[in-house]
């Protein structure tokens, strides 16, 4: 988490929002609450100046609305429930995340999205610095942020690398952490990761792969479970430090 709390305007009319809101605040969000309506949350954004806005596609004319907000001083990171249930429907081009409130993984993503520390940086310098030189070799990787378990790939590299006497057990020690901090399961954790990486793969050339993997690589049917590319990234990070 980020010393500082990020704080997050949601409109009451949709649905989930109390349960949302409930859901950020133990992730350790600061949460405001507005009435779906342009003029309150105009007014409530200008008192309040927060991180990230959610709001529903009920409310009248958000795409003026999102557009107005995307031009102020320090525009919000706006997350749109579409309540038409079709994403492709709400065509907001200036919201950053729509979502299906029916969606059984909105609380994951939102999470994931909400409390990426690239997203909202603040903290210490040092602590985003490592942070950069490893998104950087993920970004070789093609293990993009759009990836839901880009965020937990991050963090696991970041265990690895931080503690000298790390056991080195995903299972038993890096998920069930990463869950914690992200209140999801650590079986979800596994699984954004393990899509991620493979995923990732298919995209990321062969120079690449052996820059990273070396000898690994050389075989073409070789894919690296979870706990591969996690420690052979901290590895050769470690090694150029």
């Amino acid at each position: 988490m980020n010393e500082e709390k990020i704080s997050i305007l949601i409109g009451r009319d949709h649905g989930k929002a109390l349960q949302l809101g409930q859901v950020l605040a133990s992730s350790g969000a600061f949460i405001s609450y507005t009435e779906d309506s342009v003029l309150h949350i105009l007014n409530d954004f200008m008192r309040i100046r927060p991180h990230a806005l959610i709001l529903s596609s009920l409310t009248g004319k958000y795409d003026e609305l999102c557009a107005l907000l995307k031009r102020s001083e320090r525009p919000p990171y706006i997350v749109l429930i579409c309540e038409n249930h079709n994403t492709n429907g709400c065509g907001c081009v200036y919201a950053d995340l729509i979502l299906d409130p029916q969606d059984k993984n909105i609380v994951d993503k939102l999470r994931v999205h909400l409390f990426d520390p690239y997203r909202f940086p603040t903290g210490n310098k040092d602590k985003k610095m490592n942070d950069a030189v490893i998104a950087d070799v993920l970004f070789d990787l093609c293990v993009t942020k759009n990836y839901t378990g880009y965020i937990f790939i991050l963090e696991a590299i970041k265990m690895a690398l931080e503690t000298s006497n790390f056991t080195r057990c995903v299972s038993k020690e890096i998920y069930p952490a990463i869950a914690a901090r992200f209140n999801v399961s650590p079986g979800s954790v596994e699984r954004n990761i393990r899509t991620a990486i493979q995923s990732a793969w298919t995209r990321t050339g062969m120079s690449v792969k052996r820059e990273y993997f070396g000898t690994f690589a050389h075989d073409e049917r070789w894919r690296p479970t979870n706990s591969q590319f996690i420690f052979i990234i901290a590895d050769r990070l470690s090694a150029r430090a």
